[in-house]
């Protein structure tokens, strides 16, 4: 899927839209290991340690609560991809698998379950992106006569 221009533009749009909190978070992080690298030093008053272990533990909470509320945020806007993308391109798998005399085809690009053999296997992907693409395409304009 993340082959084809629609698949790429989507990921583009995500990474757009997610690039500031992701840096947000980046900074976070940096703010975070700066303040416990203060207190690795030492030669704090008792009292200045104590405001600061705490501060790193507020910090690092927020953190925590905004790193995971992007990822979860992330997977929706993936998955909401999948929902647009994914039926397009399954049409085109099945059209071209019996087109082409094909009884199962495997997306091994993402399977948990390793293949241990495959003899004579056949990789349709580019062929999928092509006919994807062309699927795709909007109609060009009638001709006037």
């Amino acid at each position: 899927m993340v082959l084809t221009t629609d698949g790429q533009t989507a990921e583009k749009k995500l990474d757009a839209q997610f690039a500031p909190r992701k840096a947000a978070i980046e900074e976070k992080h940096k703010e975070l290991m700066a303040l416990q690298d203060k207190m690795d030093k030492g030669g704090l008053s008792e009292e200045d340690s104590r405001k600061l272990s705490s501060e790193i533990e507020q910090k690092s909470d927020a953190a925590d609560q905004e790193t995971t509320q992007a990822d979860a945020d992330l997977e929706q806007a993936q998955q909401q991809v999948l929902d647009e993308l994914g039926p397009k391109l399954m049409a085109v798998v099945v059209r071209y698998a019996k087109l082409h005399g094909y009884d199962v085809v495997f997306d091994t690009s993402s399977s948990d379950m390793p293949r241990m053999y495959t003899e004579n296997s056949t990789d349709i992907t580019k062929q999928v992106v092509e006919e994807y693409e062309r699927s795709s395409k909007p109609a060009p304009p009638a001709r006037k006569k």
